[in-house]
């Protein structure tokens, strides 16, 4: 994991528990203890976090980067998240230019493409250019209004933006999935999204197993407009007709 992931994760760590402890982390990231302890020492020059004997806490003085709602989802079934974009990866081996939406699992799929240089991005995520600094693909961004919770511009100048491309595939990701349509609980990210998709000539949806059977409070589009649904459990017999119904393709 390079350091700005390794950054990222920790700060979802201290947002989720209010403390790290650098063995825990040398562990779980697989790196030595000396290596997390210069993220620490970088994170706390940022202002983010106070080293303490063996770990660190929060930094009391500042209101935590974490707390931006986007980083309290990248901690959240991260395992599954990665799962699906292992999943996704297959998808893309043909794609030149590739749209992503601002969610999360997103993110996790963007860490797996960063590194080719055929592809061009089209992304309206802010979160995303962090992690493609070190990157080798190409990157198209959109301009807009940014919103800090998300991490991701939107409104009518991103959208006009958006038009302006045709892209291979795009690849999103939803709030829940029901047997006729996607959901959302942006209504302007979701109008964001829909842009996307009527831009992509291959819409890929991202989405893991507790996502299926729930709506949310905005319709994104209708199952028709997806060609595959990517996602990390075999799903029962039952989703498997309807997508075959709506002639999506089921990843898993």
């Amino acid at each position: 994991m390079v350091a700005q992931s390794r950054r990222q994760f920790i700060q979802g760590e201290l947002s989720q528990t209010g403390k790290v402890v650098v063995s825990d982390l040398s562990e779980r990231l697989g790196v030595t203890e000396e290596t997390i302890r210069r993220d620490l020492e970088r994170l706390e020059a940022d202002g983010v976090l106070k080293r303490t004997y063996g770990g660190a806490i929060p930094n009391p003085e500042r209101r935590l980067v974490t707390d931006v709602q986007y980083y309290k989802r990248a901690a959240q079934r991260v395992d599954e998240k990665r799962k699906i974009a292992r999943n996704m990866l297959p998808l893309l081996e043909h794609a030149h230019t590739v749209a992503a939406d601002s969610s999360s699992t997103t993110g996790e799929a963007i860490k797996l493409i960063k590194d080719r240089s055929d592809l061009t991005l089209l992304t309206n995520s802010t979160a995303a250019l962090q992690e493609l600094v070190d990157g080798k693909l190409s990157v198209m961004v959109p301009g807009g209004e940014f919103h800090r919770g998300t991490l991701s511009l939107r409104g009518e100048a991103t959208k006009s933006a958006i038009r302006r491309y045709r892209v291979d595939a795009l690849i999103f990701s939803c709030m829940g999935i029901d047997e006729n349509a996607v959901f959302d609980s942006r209504p302007e990210e979701t109008e964001v999204k829909r842009t996307f998709i009527d831009q992509a000539d291959t819409v890929i949806l991202l989405a893991d197993h507790t996502k299926f059977g729930r709506a949310a409070f905005v319709r994104v589009a209708s199952l028709d407009k997806i060609d595959y649904l990517v996602t990390d459990e075999e799903p029962s017999e039952a989703w498997k007709a309807i997508c075959e119904e709506h002639q999506v393709t089921l990843v898993y």
